[in-house]
């Protein structure tokens, strides 16, 4: 991506990337006040984002409505680091504003100061294994699953699947990045791992007679939100009201026509260098996941806290009985209220 910024590690060496450039056919785009609600003030200022995943299908349309953030006169960094784990310690210590992720455990446990402050999606992921190693989740009893990151939404899903149906894990081997991991079920270095809509499509496309899809459990919980330093939220919710603003326009947009993400894609340049195979399963990809109800078009709030205090209890990621947790304790709510209202919602 174009206005990438250079790679940061978490020794908090963090390099500010410029202003978007042009888009691919070499127009300057839309002003930056295109696409802004009527009523938003204008908005100077800088948010740091921590990235702890490679870019891909999948995180297309945060990137598209970053770019959009730009077009409006706020400077965006993205800062990619090795794994979300790295990207959740920048946010925990200040070196990052904004992370992504599901981050209730880190809260809870470590009393971090971070809060969520917008579902992006909820939880779809498919167990995606070798079928002759493994017909059914008996035969992955003591054996080893790999998963995105600690405390994600593939992480909380293996301790459910442990639950439910008996078993244990003999290890849990952590892989950022749903392509990462397709590629290597293919390779034959990864036998069992769990993957996204458009990387569980391609590994069955390309192997049907190796791989099948394991159950799990129905699941409505958050798999990817948007969480901030909460000190940074309470000094620039104008800044994080504009952010969400853009996410909630580009989600909308998409569910409404998955070809803005296509169209979008191609205006702002980005993903230039997106395998073929891959490519072929963009559109799919948010046919399918619009039609699922995947995408939040309105942040989620204390519902989707709430469906995730039921969830990561089972899963043990939280402790506690769900309806004694306090939404507040775990969510900073104001921008995306303040954000639906710019939306007039």
């Amino acid at each position: 991506m174009k206005a990438l910024a250079c790679f940061a590690t978490l020794i908090l060496a963090v390099t500010a990337c410029g202003p978007a450039e042009s888009s691919a056919d070499g127009s300057a785009g839309p002003s930056a006040t295109d696409g802004a609600p009527a009523e938003s003030p204008v908005v100077e200022g800088t948010i740091r984002v921590a990235l702890g995943d490679i870019e891909s299908v999948e995180t297309l349309a945060l990137f598209i409505a970053v770019e959009r953030v730009r077009e409006r006169g706020i400077d965006v960094e993205l800062i990619e680091l090795a794994d979300e784990d790295l990207a959740n310690q920048a946010v925990v210590g200040g070196q990052a504003d904004i992370g992504l992720g599901a981050p209730y455990g880190l809260i809870q446990e470590l009393d971090a100061p971070v809060r969520i402050f917008c579902r992006l999606a909820t939880a779809a992921f498919f167990p995606v294994v070798d079928k002759e190693l493994y017909p059914d989740w008996q035969a992955l009893d003591g054996e080893t699953l790999t998963v995105h990151s600690r405390a994600s939404g593939t992480e909380a899903i293996a301790r459910l699947i442990e639950q439910v149906e008996g078993i244990e894990f003999g290890e849990l081997s952590y892989v950022p990045g749903s392509e990462v991991r397709a590629t290597a079920l293919l390779q034959g270095t990864v036998t069992a791992t769990i993957l996204d809509i458009p990387n569980k499509n391609f590994v069955m496309s390309e192997a049907p007679d190796r791989f099948h899809i394991l159950p799990i459990p129905d699941i409505a919980a958050t798999d990817e939100a948007l969480f901030g330093n909460v000190e940074w939220l309470q000094e620039n919710e104008a800044l994080a009201q504009v952010l969400l603003e853009e996410i909630l326009t580009v989600w909308r947009s998409m569910v409404d026509d998955p070809s803005f993400v296509v169209e979008e894609r191609e205006r702002l340049g980005l993903l230039t260098d997106l395998p073929a195979e891959l490519e072929e399963e963009l559109l799919p990809y948010y046919e399918q996941a619009g039609e699922e109800g995947l995408f939040s078009t309105d942040c989620g709030g204390s519902e989707a806290a709430q469906d995730d205090f039921e969830f990561y209890t089972v899963a043990g990621t939280l402790v506690g009985e769900p309806e004694d947790l306090v939404v507040e304790d775990f969510w900073y709510l104001a921008p995306s209220e303040q954000a639906l209202e710019s939306l007039g919602d």
